[in-house]
């Protein structure tokens, strides 16, 4: 037997999976580790590591198969976890089993990946989609954070630049033609259901009107883009809407934002987790 053999013969499996990628030359980040030790579990590796590897694996989701194969088309462009569009695609499913009415918005798109799987997921159930799918974003990637509300990692991500003014950093940028890319010809969603407004959201929802809303989706990082959505979407969504915090477990001025705009309401609100960044309420 040859040593590579016996070596991976005598060690446990998480320490097995590490070597194979030092074997094959992959790079090995804190975060890869860290994230692949959570295997001896049932939670998968982060999007793009052995991606093909883990959707032939199984978590124990309702609806994997065709969950899986939504991530295949959306994977190119998210950064969002497993976890974080799984449970999007199953919470869709439930708002359209339930036809619980309204649009599904979301507010810090980049790339279009937990558009795309919206889309999907509605596109699965009805050969007749009806939903409008809302999207805002600047564009032009994040805006500065503020140092005050949203903290010193904030402002080390940022470069320094954090007056909380909306002018780019650099950071999260994409293309409107990548969105529409996947959503219009990759997706196949109806164009004339999707509106996308392009800005900042203090500037563009003021001026926007929607009706209803069945899924409200909040991934803008800083404090004041995450109370601004909230003060002028939330009193939108119906009752039984989904309303996701994807930021609420890592960025503070998510957080911070969101707590105290919970506060305000009569209802109580218990937020769900979804993995260690995301969560998610329903509106009673």
């Amino acid at each position: 037997m040859s040593l590579q053999k016996r070596i991976r013969a005598q060690i446990k499996p998480v320490a097995r999976s590490i070597l194979e990628r030092a074997l094959h030359d992959l790079p090995l980040t804190d975060q890869v580790m860290s994230e692949w030790a959570c295997r001896k579990g049932w939670r998968p590796p982060p999007l793009g590591v052995e991606t093909d590897t883990y959707l032939n694996a199984s978590f124990g989701y309702d609806d994997e198969e065709n969950i899986k194969k939504a991530v295949s088309v959306v994977k190119r462009n998210t950064m969002v976890s497993f976890e974080r569009l799984a449970t999007l695609w199953l919470q869709v499913q439930h708002l359209d089993k339930h036809e619980i009415p309204g649009a599904l918005v979301e507010c810090g798109v980049w790339r279009g990946g937990s558009a795309g799987m919206m889309a999907l997921a509605h596109l699965h159930l009805r050969s007749s989609p009806h939903r409008q799918l809302h999207l805002f974003d600047s564009w032009q990637g994040l805006p500065e954070p503020d140092r005050e509300l949203d903290g010193a990692v904030a402002a080390q991500y940022s470069g320094g630049a954090s007056s909380g003014t909306l002018e780019p950093i650099g950071q999260c940028v994409a293309a409107l033609d990548e969105v529409r890319q996947l959503l219009e010809k990759e997706v196949a969603y109806p164009p004339n259901l999707i509106s996308y407004h392009v800005g900042w959201f203090q500037e563009t929802l003021a001026r926007t009107q929607i009706d209803k809303i069945a899924l409200l989706r909040l991934d803008g990082d800083w404090y004041e883009s995450t109370k601004v959505c909230l003060e002028h979407l939330y009193p939108k969504v119906v009752k039984g809407g989904t309303i996701v915090l994807d930021d609420y477990g890592y960025w503070a001025g998510c957080r911070k934002a969101t707590d105290e705009f919970i506060a305000t309401l009569p209802e109580p609100v218990m937020l769900h987790h979804i993995d260690a960044d995301g969560r998610y309420f329903t509106k009673a």
